[in-house]
């Protein structure tokens, strides 16, 4: 296992000691390594092996969980300094945690309740997901559901990275709920907005989630790609408050 001071290392130095690690068991084709500047004693790394033999070997060498074919690997400090160092032991002063998705999924306290509350007619608040990282979007989506008396808990993140990490509740996110709608920007940082759809459409557990890919892009392409990548719906966001309002009206309903 891994050997690492977690308060120590940057991003960077902790994508080469795990990349390393990962070469001896296949060959590696994507990594991203996100350290929260507040929380230096934790770290979130999504691994992509060639071959679904290979992630799975490093499944159980590493991570915590699997989504879709990212390899989560979830790294906590443990209270006790140690030396900085990037070498590959055969102990570990890292926690890696065994993660049940489907455990915790089910366990969510009111997610069976709230659905049967639907199907009722009441109207009770939904869990939204929006993955944005423009503030002045983020702004304007708040007071487009306000607008539009969409009952709701918008729930934000800035990145692709913090989207896995709210989906897959690691540490920041343990008490997360599933949501009832995302609604995923494509140009983001650390985890594009295709990929995180792949993952969440690829993964047993989130692909009935409807997925709103809701951009700037009229690109054709990203459209496409959106579509083949089993988007609900990819919508080029409206100007003016009052027409997007009405568009985020749409989008609701497909979790309403």
């Amino acid at each position: 296992m891994l050997k690492l001071d977690l308060t120590q290392l940057s991003e960077r130095e902790l994508a080469d000691a795990i990349a390393q690690h990962c070469a001896a068991l296949g060959t590696l084709t994507n990594l991203s390594v996100h350290k929260p500047a507040d929380q230096t004693g934790y770290a979130v790394a999504l691994i992509t092996m060639s071959t679904a033999d290979e992630s799975e070997q490093v499944l159980t060498a590493l991570g915590d969980s699997k989504f879709g074919s990212t390899v989560v690997l979830r790294l906590e400090q443990e209270s006790r300094p140690i030396p900085v160092s990037l070498q590959l032991l055969a102990d570990t002063d890292l926690n890696v945690h065994m993660y049940d998705f489907r455990s915790c999924v089910s366990r969510l306290p009111d997610e069976q309740p709230a659905a049967a509350a639907r199907d009722e007619g009441r109207r009770d608040p939904i869990d939204i997901l929006l993955v944005e990282d423009d503030p002045a979007d983020v702004r304007m989506t708040r007071e487009a559901l306000r607008v539009a008396d969409i009952p709701c808990h918008l729930h934000v993140v800035g990145d692709g990275m913090d989207a896995v990490s709210f989906l897959c509740r690691t540490r920041q996110f343990n008490d997360a709920p599933k949501p009832d709608l995302i609604l995923l920007d494509l140009n983001l940082p650390k985890f594009g907005g295709h990929e995180v759809l792949g993952e969440i459409k690829s993964n047993e557990f989130l692909k009935d989630i409807p997925v709103v890919v809701l951009t700037c892009s009229k690109s054709a392409s990203d459209m496409r790609k959106s579509y083949m990548m089993r988007a609900d719906r990819f919508m080029t966001k409206a100007m003016g408050l009052e027409a997007y309002a009405e568009q985020i009206k749409s989008i609701a309903a497909l979790a309403l």
